[in-house]
């Protein structure tokens, strides 16, 4: 059986780029506020979120830190105990749960460390438009999400042809039946 440690090693890279990119932010763009990358579209920007995704949840009244954090701790427990039971020889999987587990614990750091996430890489379209700005860690979750969802769409469809006795079962193309012949 295949060893799952490049995935383990990966999610740890991945994690220690998070914290020394946010590390450099802090240091580098905190002073200067942003630094135009492609002008009309790709700035690093330094930006503090308290909140989740979006800032949902940045103007709340309260300390929220800690209960961000508590959800954090869970999701990436409950990502590590997926990852820990994933087949070794399913890669999409595994790297898909290696940068979750990445992303998670970064901004987890974060908030434990700051009460906050630092953000720092925004995309923009001219002055007309502009994304969140995020991080690393963000990008991990993101890029783990879609690849979790399709292995899970690929899942869903070998376990429709494994039911079908190996023929992926598809419905009728407009204007047949499905029984019998179009011919008479």
């Amino acid at each position: 059986m295949k060893t799952k440690s490049a995935y383990l090693l990966g999610a740890a890279i991945v994690l220690v780029a998070d914290q020394l990119t946010k590390a450099w932010a802090t240091t580098s763009l905190k002073p200067i506020v942003y630094i135009e990358v492609i002008p009309g579209f790709f700035r690093l920007n330094y930006a503090t979120n308290r909140g989740v995704a979006f800032s949902l949840f940045a103007d709340s009244p309260f300390d929220i830190r800690w209960i961000l954090s508590g959800v954090s701790l869970v999701a990436a427990m409950f990502v590590f105990s997926y990852f820990r039971r994933a087949p070794a020889d399913n890669p999409r999987l595994n790297v898909s749960l290696a940068l979750l587990m990445a992303g998670i614990v970064g901004n987890m750091i974060d908030r434990v460390r700051l009460g906050e996430v630092v953000d720092f890489i925004e995309l923009h379209w001219q002055s007309l438009y502009s994304w969140p700005t995020f991080n690393v860690a963000d990008s991990a979750i993101c890029i783990g999400a879609v690849l979790l969802a399709l292995e899970m769409l690929r899942e869903e469809k070998a376990a429709r042809v494994r039911s079908s006795g190996g023929v992926e079962a598809t419905a009728p193309a407009s204007g047949e039946t499905g029984v019998g012949s179009s011919e008479s």
